[in-house]
């Protein structure tokens, strides 16, 4: 499946609406505006809440929780690299390898990637 992630630039929040290979809404994912740390909120196509990710405070390196209904299912975990951007997924054993932050890296599961994130601009 493939996943069309569109950021809404005119938003006072990191907004961005999730479609599907056919362009109907899956999700929508919102940034929390006044908050310790950075969450993030997702949404099913009717808006209802499916999970939060929020920063921990106070690590040496960055790190997240992610929630479902409440419950901590997971963490995303930055790792120290000199070269290059590496997170640790504590969910289904994934890890993340590439430039996170600029929307440019792969997911795997084991020593095969499941997933491929990339931005294209002023598309």
């Amino acid at each position: 499946m493939r996943l069309l992630i569109k950021q809404r630039v005119f938003s006072w929040t990191d907004s961005y609406d999730v479609y599907d290979e056919e362009g109907k809404p899956k999700y929508f994912v919102k940034a929390e505006f006044l908050s310790l740390g950075h969450q993030l909120h997702v949404y099913d196509c009717n808006r209802q809440e499916i999970g939060v990710i929020h920063q921990k405070l106070l690590t040496f390196l960055p790190a997240f929780e992610i929630e479902v209904g409440g419950i901590v299912k997971g963490e995303i975990q930055k790792q120290f690299t000199l070269f290059c951007t590496k997170y640790e997924i504590d969910y289904n054993g994934w890890r993340v390898e590439g430039d996170f932050l600029g929307w440019d890296y792969d997911v795997y599961n084991g020593c095969s990637s499941i997933i491929h994130i990339s931005k294209q601009l002023l598309s």
